[in-house]
């Protein structure tokens, strides 16, 4: 893995870049990123190219053997353009155009935009498309918008969209169920845009077509330019830095056109309600490491694009991070296999938005800040791998039996106030991006090296749906519902039980291989889908579903019939009621005689006389209920888990799961992983205490000890 960082030459004087550079290879770091918003400095009049500027910095990189990520600059439009094609700034419902001075205050919907970025991208990809220095080139910059644009280009490419989605006014009047308020439609022209995905008290199915056709125009915008570079360079990387969830941009919709996924990670924006601990300051490794691997399943290429490299400017709260936070992302990219991790920015600028955005070093140039040396700290410890038996990534019973093991379970989960230095980590990756040259061959770099061989390991399927992530922001039911929280609830709960994760689509195979797949909340099915999870139970596997699973079909209407009609005959009984608690108020339900509380949703179940009782509701006038069923299907189990709990019983159901399913499982403290790369293993302490690393008695350490402090890493090799 390549450790690196963002730069931007054109935002500092140009006697200090050599300066610059010379210290970011004295970091240790092998690459800069570059050209992101520089859109004005390349072309400061239209047609008037000038690229040179830009030609020296990468020359720069090169002669001291770093790597370049290129990027296209079409995330901040110049002004000049904006004068003369005032179309391309996105509209509002109120009809006021966005305003020139920021960044994304453009359109994707704008084809005066479109042939502006043809230019400006086939000028780049034409001068630097074999320039052996870069690696891969990044397309515009975390694709998003204030809101849905109401100019005439894009309400006209939304019903070019509706028009071949649907083909007749009648089929869309069915699908988005206009008999309710009586609001057919007599022609597509006839069809606004949403400004946002509200939908109020209107039509939910219109908006989450909207939804669709908003990261399709995001998608067509980048495809225009991933087909440009496509043609000109050669093997190297195409990617686009996607942000966690944003609801703007599905990344399925852009992957068919980038060769590697990546994404930005800031784990640490303050925006916790009454913390009760310092957690707060390490960040959620179940949200990092879902994003990680959900990036991976794409492509089985990723990279973290940028990490949080210290305080932020735009977060609720300028929080102080934890010492070690930073190297612990670092080493935690590292662990899932990340081909690179670089952060948003060498230096903390002096002026604009982010001035108080920090950086590697400070606004003098030259002072690396606590985050920079935690970045130098982390490139020094991998140079201690042998990189050479790196190359299986995963999670690891780290030299357990497939018995269960209480490997840290006696660590405190206390805060711990030390502020000692962290204890090092280390993992390898293979380098899937050539090296760099110092000369100006046009040798293309080599392709990425085929995939290792992977031994079997504990691996978990989580299912997970970017559509139905939409469907519940237009309709959650409950104030309290979200479908991302539920997905870092299963996620965590087999990472505590040191079990790979391997995240799956709808619209993917589904591995038969898997012990346990997880599918939370599949609101929205098809045939294929149940097709999906009759194959996958029928074959032998353990297949768990959740509450708000099967309840609609793909436009978003329930089935007629009873709840959850298309899984009743794998669940082995029926849905008769739901509840979902008032904020603050919290139920509780019985597993294995141990009560768990939960609060969000809940199924009351029937069971079939042939299907398992696993857990009851304990309370409310339905104590008693089945929450939990579970039912054999041919060589295979379906679970049903009805009640939507806190972590304490998705915890415990999960380790209930894996015993059942026979997954050999190291019991680890919540918020510790342990994952393996090659022949090495790397504990992953996201606690603000001491834990034990599991690992056999003699083992010597490659980086940090036994006593793992906190967000501290250890890395053995077995």
């Amino acid at each position: 893995m390549k450790i690196g960082t963002y730069y931007y030459p054109e935002q500092w004087p140009r006697e200090q870049w050599e300066r610059d550079f010379d210290n970011i290879a004295a970091l240790g770091l092998q690459m800069v990123h570059m050209g992101e918003f520089a859109w004005f400095t390349m072309e400061p009049r239209e047609g008037e190219i000038n690229l040179d500027w830009l030609a020296e910095c990468i020359e720069m990189a090169a002669k001291r053997k770093l790597s370049v990520i290129l990027c296209t600059p079409t995330a901040a439009p110049p002004v000049w353009l904006v004068e003369k094609h005032p179309e391309i700034l996105p509209v509002d419902d109120a009809g006021r155009s966005m305003r020139f001075g920021g960044r994304r205050h453009y359109s994707p919907t704008a084809p005066a935009y479109h042939e502006a970025a043809r230019r400006i991208v086939g000028a780049m990809a034409d001068k630097f498309g074999d320039h052996p220095a870069i690696i891969g080139w990044q397309i515009d910059n975390e694709y998003s918008s204030d809101f849905i644009d109401q100019n005439d280009h894009a309400v006209a490419g939304w019903r070019e969209w509706l028009r071949k989605k649907y083909s007749a006014i009648e089929a869309l009047n069915k699908a988005w169920g206009c008999q309710f308020w009586n609001t057919y439609y007599t022609d597509f022209a006839q069809i606004l845009l949403p400004p946002d995905r509200d939908p109020k008290y209107g039509n939910p199915h219109h908006y989450l077509d909207t939804s669709r056709f908003w990261s399709a125009a995001f998608a067509q915008f980048n495809r225009i330019q991933a087909e440009i570079l496509r043609a000109k360079v050669g093997h190297r990387f195409i990617t686009t830095n996607f942000m966690p969830m944003h609801p703007d941009v599905s990344p399925a919709d852009m992957a068919g056109d980038l060769t590697l996924m990546s994404w930005d990670s800031y784990p640490c924006p303050g925006q916790e309600h009454a913390p009760k601990d310092q957690n707060y300051r390490i960040g959620d490794p179940a949200q990092i490491g879902f994003m990680h691997d959900y990036m991976k399943s794409f492509h089985n290429r990723w990279g973290l694009m940028e990490v949080q490299p210290g305080q932020i400017n735009w977060g609720n709260a300028p929080v102080h991070l934890f010492p070690g936070a930073v190297r612990l992302w670092l080493w935690t990219a590292f662990a899932h296999g990340a081909e690179f991790s670089t952060t948003y920015r060498y230096r903390q600028p002096r002026f604009g938005i982010e001035l108080f955005h920090h950086g590697l070093v400070g606004p003098d140039g030259v002072t690396p800040t606590l985050g920079g040396r935690e970045f130098q700290q982390t490139i020094d410890e991998i140079k201690r791998l042998d990189l050479s038996t790196a190359g299986v990534v995963g999670a690891i019973l780290a030299g357990a039996t497939p018995a269960v093991t209480a490997a840290s379970a006696a660590a405190k989960t206390a805060d711990a106030a030390s502020a000692a230095a962290k204890t090092a980590a280390a993992h390898a990756s293979p380098a899937a991006v050539a090296a760099p040259s110092t000369a100006s061959s046009s040798a293309p770099p080599e392709k990425p090296p085929a995939a290792p061989i992977v031994t079997a390991i504990p691996a978990i399927g989580l299912v997970f749906d970017f559509e139905q992530m939409w469907w519940f922001k237009i309709l959650p039911q409950s104030r309290r519902w979200s479908y991302e929280h539920l997905i870092r609830l299963w996620y965590a709960a087999f990472s505590r039980l040191g079990c790979a994760i391997k995240v799956l689509r709808p619209d993917q195979d589904w591995p038969a291989d898997l012990p346990i797949i997880v599918a939370p909340a599949l609101q929205m099915v098809d045939d294929s889908t149940i097709d999906k999870m009759t194959k996958y139970a029928q074959g032998g596997g353990h297949l768990v579903l959740t509450c708000r699973t099967a309840l609609m079909d793909k436009t978003g209407q329930l089935f007629e019939g009873p709840i959850a009609k298309p899984i009743l005959s794998l669940i082995g009984g029926a849905i008769e009621a739901y509840d979902g608690l008032p904020e603050g108020a919290m139920g509780k339900v019985d597993l294995d005689g141990k009560e768990f509380e939960w609060g969000i949703w809940g199924d009351l179940l029937y069971s079939e006389p042939e299907t398992k009782i696993l857990a009851k509701y304990d309370d409310q006038f339905y104590e008693g209920a089945a929450a939990v069923i579970q039912h054999k299907v041919n060589k295979g189990l379906v679970t049903y888990c009805g009640v939507f709990g806190e972590e304490a019983f998705t915890n415990a159901l999960a380790e209930k799961l894996a015993t059942q399913a026979k997954v050999p499982i190291t019991l680890l403290t919540p918020r510790v992983q342990i994952l393996r790369r090659g022949a090495y293993r790397v504990l992953l302490n996201y606690t603000t205490a001491t834990v034990d690393a599991p690992a056999p008695a003699k083992t010597r350490f490659v980086v940090g000890a036994r006593k793992v402090e906190p967000a501290g890493v250890a890395v053995w090799k077995e």
